[in-house]
């Protein structure tokens, strides 16, 4: 639905526009100068595919996992979780991928849940395929598209394309 995509990018700006209004204030509000840094939370897989909003989570002033891909982001947290004894990092390498960006459905009752990779037609594991490819293996559509037919023999062609 046209709405449904126009309200998440409204949603997603409006987003990144309070991260940056609140790095102006918090200082201020704490009677110090300057201001704070935003953290984006964009990877790799999202920027290569196009899954991302223009001036979301893409605009920030740093983005430290802007050139990792999902999978690597996801054994450091599991790593990480194990070496320093802290569970919610665990939890968040293992929840369902979501720009928790689909607003209440049509009845009000509760929540429309939103999945990145089912939204996407891909795994990020696909997507990462994708990024290895294009970064490391130098590859364009056409090289990318001749291996990814024979290792993704379980889809057609036409789909792989």
């Amino acid at each position: 639905m046209p709405e449904d995509l126009a309200l998440q990018n409204v949603q997603a700006r409006s987003r990144m526009v309070v991260a940056f209004f609140m790095a102006q204030l918090v200082p201020w509000s704490r009677g110090d100068q300057g201001f704070l840094l935003v953290l984006g939370a964009s990877n790799i897989a999202e920027s290569l595919f196009g899954y991302y909003t223009k001036y979301d989570c893409s605009a920030a002033d740093l983005n430290p996992i802007g050139g990792i891909n999902k999978s690597d982001l996801k054994m450091f947290l599991k790593w990480f979780a194990k070496e320093y004894n802290l569970q919610v990092f665990q939890e968040i390498a293992e929840a369902k991928p979501s720009a928790e960006l689909r607003p209440f459905d049509p009845e009000g009752n509760s929540y429309s849940t939103q999945d990145d990779e089912e939204e996407m037609g891909l795994t990020y594991a696909e997507l990462d395929e994708f990024g290895k490819l294009r970064k490391i293996e130098r590859c364009g559509p056409l090289s990318m598209f001749e291996r990814l037919v024979i290792k993704w023999d379980h889809l057609p062609a036409a789909k792989v394309a």
